[in-house]
């Protein structure tokens, strides 16, 4: 098309563009107006229906006003009032179904109508039964419900008119705007094309003039752009010959302007490769259709005769109806030098990479992997073609895949990843591997952008075969070393306490030391296995809002005794508000007996240790202050540390780990806290720490408490010996007991018929009749058919297969010679358990020790069952009902958890007491109502449990796990 006929053309362009415009700015017009008349008629029907829904509203406050005065005064005036307003009000309901403006009004009608019957039921009551049973009718659920659903509806029903003619009148008004818009702009559109189509008329030919300078200045730059370029360009004819050679082709081959003008290409190619370009030129010119050739890769020949490598990029053109071929030379020759030596870099990386025993892979944002090291192809079995350039999930496998997308979607958001996971290996070995992402930022325009992320996998099997060694280390420390313990613990805390009569102060004095070094011992080993538990992260807490205040009074009532061996004395400072917190008691407990004790020890005699509670900006502080030395200025730093103390000499001096406060501090941490110190050689030094305080504490309920009762239990020995009967009663007369002795079963027998006893000693070789037909006698009586018996004999094995050890038949089998500690509990477990008062508890523990000195600390107010297994216990707990289950964990090859299942199945099911050498987890001790662990429970801790358990007066004692779990 010509120039002239272009510009007839926007002509006619621009006329039929205006008669268009001129249109639309018409239609957009008429449509406007039409919705403001449209608007118009919308508010007044809005108007009509805001009218009638007031009328109705007016007329229902009218008729329920007259109502509520009739129903006041009871007048027959008030009564046609309120007829009068309620026939207006239907007048009025009338009228708004005939204008049928209110879509509600077969609602609003039934909502009237049963207002209606109230109110006529109102009006019923108040002439029969006065103004009060009017009252009450009126205001009854029903009515309030019905009057609220009317008022709903009646404003409803207003605003949704209202907010219906407010939208018609936004739209008019956008639609007024928007076509006074369009108007100006059409108006602005149409004359702005008129001076367009004056400004194509006059610049008509100073345009072609201006382009046809284009086309000449345009020949010019890209001759100069072709001259400026680091390629070299050279066009060739269809005879192959030179045609065009830029600056940079002429450097590159060595020739001049003249000598390359004209020249066969081929000689610009090595002797060896030419005949491979003649083929590859005649192909170029067989091709009907212009063919273009990308990056081809090929050797060029300087003038010199040296040989280069170039990147060769040939194209067609047609110039003139002549076929040129343009050719674009890149020389590559330091190109090459590089990509050899990255290949080589590479190959040197990949050699490091694939001796390194760990999983090293690089993935790009696709997942699929860019780079990865020998281990993975051994680890999973693949050889290199099946991992390079295969997305993650391939190479893992669905199921694995599943657990590290989240992961991998992580470390694609920007973001380090640090995890473990396991993996079956092809020989079917199970491998753990610490995983860390990494992610990969790009340069340049990709600056910030994830391009992909490195993946770095070590090999943690041994690491973990390690830890399970330690903790099963840790685990048999726990129980062979605590379980012992308990025993000697309890064993030398009764003998203090003289269960076993009065000792010589020289003995007295060694079963102190023993005591106390044995107490010493239990805090070493509880410290070590708490300072386990922190560093493997196995630190888990029983948290419970607690008055931190009546906590600190409980902890300063039980290390009174030890501040008053050093002189020292205890001081509570605080408000009488409680400060709750939410903590675990017993480590919070175990917190404070660390600050306190070290307090202690450093404070000369005669000085004051002050706990000091406060609050301050929603925390409660605690503080221990004591008056001692101080702590020196170069120890501070390291003061919470594992095994740190000021002096070395400070351990045998005062005692102690040096674990405390490394423990406190994790466990203050722990509950969300924060502990510090500050100190002043010479003035003393303060440990504190800070809780967050709980803002609305649950009240702590305290347990109801029963009143113990108390006798002195009368016993009958049955023993063939008159000298064994004697040691007997004369043992259990020290003991607290009465008794009668009787030589023979017939003796026993008529003792029996005559008098009441708690229980009877029986020898199993009798004159005139043996034990065993003895004791069958007493079980046949029924007078006698549930009388404790306790066999003494020289024969107590022989009879216990005899009675087939039928736990009901005989309470409890001592040989002979008699074990006069074994003889007093022995009968006062059998006492106790025909004693209405007292209750029966199965202690289900597999150490002797633990059971003669459980029964020991009990025996004023219990009595107690054994088994050992966890089949005895299940056939115990068959046989007969407990008031209380006191079961140890271990039990051999079995888990005391598993007799849960067989208490929880007992009605009524007795509370349990978990005591046991292990630390247990909280979520699992809810199954029992206290869990105490053995080398940190002293007697009177285990006794004051039992007691609260049982519901028996004493010391509430503690009621969650006491040790690190």
């Amino acid at each position: 098309m010509s120039s002239s006929d272009a510009f007839l053309t926007k002509i006619k362009i621009a006329v039929v563009s205006g008669f268009l415009l001129m249109a639309v700015v018409g239609a957009a017009s008429y449509v406007t107006i039409r919705q403001l008349i449209e608007t118009a008629q919308s508010r007044v029907r809005t108007e009509d229906t805001l009218v009638m829904l007031e009328r109705v509203a007016s007329g229902v406050r009218t008729a329920e006003s007259t109502l509520r005065q009739y129903l006041l005064s009871g007048s027959p005036q008030d009564l046609e009032s309120f007829e009068r307003a309620r026939a207006e009000l239907r007048v009025v309901r009338a009228r708004a179904r005939d204008a049928n403006v209110l879509r509600e009004s077969a609602e609003i009608d039934e909502l009237v109508s049963r207002r209606a019957v109230i109110a006529s039921q109102a009006i019923q009551a108040r002439k029969e039964r006065g103004p009060e049973a009017a009252g009450a009718v009126m205001g009854g659920d029903a009515g309030r419900q019905l009057k609220l659903r009317t008022d709903e509806l009646l404003e409803g029903a207003r605003g949704r008119e209202a907010q219906m003619w407010r939208n018609a009148q936004a739209v008019a008004e956008r639609s007024a705007q928007w076509a006074q818009g369009f108007i100006v702009a059409g108006s602005l559109l149409f004359f702005g094309m008129l001076a367009w189509v004056v400004y194509v008329v006059k610049h008509y030919e100073e345009e072609r003039k201006r382009g046809e300078a284009r086309l000449r200045d345009n020949e010019v730059m890209s001759r100069s752009i072709t001259e400026g370029m680091a390629e070299g360009v050279i066009t060739a004819n269809f005879d192959d010959r030179v045609v065009e050679a830029n600056a940079a082709a002429l450097k590159l081959f060595g020739y001049t302007k003249d000598e390359i003008t004209g020249m066969d290409v081929g000689l610009l190619i090595p002797l060896h490769l030419r005949k491979q370009y003649k083929d590859f030129a005649a192909m170029l010119r067989a091709q009907a259709e212009p063919l273009v050739v990308s990056g081809h890769e090929m050797r060029g020949l300087r003038k010199d005769g040296v040989q280069f490598a170039v990147s060769v990029s040939f194209g067609e053109v047609q110039v003139g109806g002549q076929r040129l071929f343009t050719a674009l030379i890149r020389d590559i020759t330091e190109s090459k030098r590089i990509s050899e030596a990255l290949r080589a870099s590479e190959s040197q990386l990949r050699q490091v990479t694939d001796t390194v025993p760990a999983l090293i892979a690089y993935l790009d944002t696709d997942q699929r992997f860019r780079f990865h090291n020998r281990a993975y192809e051994e680890s999973f079995g693949l050889g290199f073609d099946q991992i390079a350039g295969r997305p993650l999930a391939d190479v893992l496998g669905p199921q694995v895949y599943e657990t590290v997308r989240e992961r991998v979607d992580e470390v694609l958001a920007g973001h380090t990843v640090r995890y473990e996971r396991t993996q079956i290996t092809p020989q079917g070995e199970r491998r753990h591997y610490a995983m860390q992402y990494f992610p990969r930022y790009g340069e340049g325009a990709e600056t910030g952008k994830v391009i992909g992320f490195f993946s770095l996998g070590t090999d943690i099997t041994e690491l973990r075969r390690i830890d399970r060694m330690k903790t099963e280390f840790v685990s048999t420390v726990s129980h062979e070393l605590r379980t012992p313990l308990t025993s000697i613990r309890g064993s030398l805390g009764l003998i203090s306490g003289g269960v076993a009569g009065e000792l010589p102060d020289a003995v007295k004095s060694l079963v102190g030391i023993a005591k106390n070094n044995c107490e010493r011992l239990i805090r070493l080993i509880n410290d070590i296995l708490d300072s386990e538990k922190i560093e493997s992260g196995k630190l888990r807490l029983d948290l419970q809002v607690t008055d931190l205040r009546q906590l600190v009074q409980q902890a300063l009532a039980a290390n009174e005794g030890f501040a008053t061996q050093h002189g020292v004395s205890l001081v509570i400072r605080a408000p009488d508000t409680p400060l709750h917190v939410r903590i675990d008691g017993d480590r919070m407990t175990q917190v404070l007996t660390n600050l306190l004790s070290n307090a202690v020890k450093f404070s000369p005699a005669g000085s004051p240790v002050e706990v000091r509670l406060s609050r301050a900006a929603q925390k409660v502080r605690a503080e221990v202050v004591d008056v001692g030395p101080g702590i020196p200025e170069e120890f501070c730093g390291r003061i919470f540390q594992k095994f740190s103390q000021a002096d070395s000499s400070d351990t045998r001096q005062k005692g102690g780990t040096g674990l405390g406060l490394n423990i406190s501090r994790a466990l203050v941490e722990k509950m969300g806290g924060t502990i510090g110190f500050s100190s002043k050689a010479g003035v003393g030094t303060t440990f504190f720490f800070e809780l967050p305080e709980w803002i609305n504490p649950v009240p702590l309920l305290q347990p109801p408490r029963l009143h113990a009762m108390n006798s002195r239990p009368r016993i009958l020995i049955c023993e063939a010996d008159p000298d064994v009967a004697k040691l007997i009663s004369m043992m259990l007369g020290k003991a607290g007991f009465d008794s009668d002795m009787t030589f023979s079963a017939e003796q026993a027998l008529a003792s029996l018929a005559s008098n009441s006893y708690d229980a009877v000693t029986v020898d199993m070789k009798l004159p005139g009749q043996n034990g065993a037909a003895f004791i069958g006698r007493l079980r046949a009586d029924e007078k006698t058919r549930h009388l404790p018996v306790v066999v003494i004999s020289a024969m107590a094995e022989q009879g216990q297969l005899q009675f087939n050890r039928k736990p009901h038949t005989v309470s409890d089998w001592l040989k002979k010679p008699i074990d006069e500690q074994l003889l007093i509990h022995s009968l006062r477990r059998a006492v106790a358990g025909v004693d209405c008062g007292k209750p029966r508890i199965l202690h289900v523990e597999d150490d002797l020790d633990i059971q003669r000195i459980t029964a020991a600390i009990a025996q004023d107010f219990a009595s107690f069952e054994f088994a050992a297994t966890l089949h005895e216990a299940r056939a115990r707990l068959r046989e007969q009902p407990f008031d209380l289950v006191l079961l140890d964990l271990a039990l051999g090859s079995h888990s005391g958890w598993d007799l849960f299942e067989d208490i929880d199945a007992l009605d009524p099911r007795p509370p349990v007491i978990v005591f046991s050498a292990g630390d247990v987890d909280p979520a699992d001790g809810q199954q029992a109502d206290a869990v105490l662990v053995k080398a940190h429970t002293s007697n009177t801790e285990l006794l004051n449990t039992i007691q609260r358990v049982l519901q028996i007066p004493g010391d509430p004692g503690p009621t969650r796990p006491q040790a690190l779990s």
